[in-house]
């Protein structure tokens, strides 16, 4: 049959079918395809993810301290001296300055000293300690002139006595050739006592002006009065 013999109904559906498939074929191409990831935007989604790894790796690090900084901290607070190893080595210290200065507190020592105040450039010829029996120690002090006998209260520490004892020529010789003081020489001799000083005069010894020291134990020390050096100890 030819294109002519056909019927106009035929010609039609043919029609109507070729426009329906060219429809179809339009919207298909017009619709929008899945965009899918491309090379480059894998490689930047991974460059990101490093990034941020790394960024809290390092975040990580600084708050956290490493194991070197922490044994100098332990180190640090081992070597640090705690507070009572600090306070005993301060009482330590106090303990020997109370040792040094006790001897000092004696009755003698102070009244020795009440005496020099009132006569500065003085010198102790004799001493007594009578605090036990009669309350005061007494005292001969040459102030360059003469010899003055005091009496010193062995609490006030106060002179309650003075007295013009004069003195001869060889007593005045014996004064002059002292050069140290007097405290220095009792130290000497409770060092080598033992004891503590109860009396003592200017004498000689071998020619040596000393001082005669009898301490509270019955030793006695002689102490040269130019040198402080020890020239005899009698038990």
């Amino acid at each position: 049959m030819t294109d002519q013999a056909r019927s106009p109904l035929h010609r039609s559906s043919f029609g109507i079918l070729s426009a329906t498939a060219a429809a179809a074929l339009a919207f298909t191409a017009c619709a929008p395809e899945e965009e899918l990831p491309t090379d480059d935007d894998q490689a930047q989604t991974e460059n990101q993810t490093e990034e941020q790894t790394e960024e809290q790796t390092e975040e990580q690090t600084e708050a956290s301290p490493s194991p070197d900084a922490e044994e100098n901290d332990d180190a640090a607070d081992d070597e640090t001296p705690d507070d009572d190893a600090a306070d005993g080595v301060e009482e330590t210290d106090d303990d020997d300055a109370d040792a040094g200065t006790e001897g000092d507190e004696h009755v003698v020592y102070q009244a020795i000293q009440a005496a020099l105040e009132e006569y500065p450039d003085g010198v102790i010829t004799k001493f007594e300690d009578e605090s036990d029996d009669d309350g005061y120690v007494e005292l001969s002090v040459y102030d360059g002139t003469t010899e003055w006998e005091l009496e010193v209260d062995a609490e006030s520490f106060e002179i309650t006595k003075t007295e013009d004892d004069g003195i001869d020529g060889d007593d005045e010789q014996k004064a002059q050739a002292v050069e140290i003081d007097i405290a220095e020489a009792l130290q000497t001799a409770e060092q080598e006592s033992g004891g503590q000083p109860h009396e003592g005069e200017l004498d000689t010894e071998d020619g040596v002006v000393v001082w005669e020291l009898e301490m509270d134990n019955d030793v006695e020390v002689y102490v040269d009065v130019a040198t402080g050096d020890v020239v005899k100890v009698d038990n």
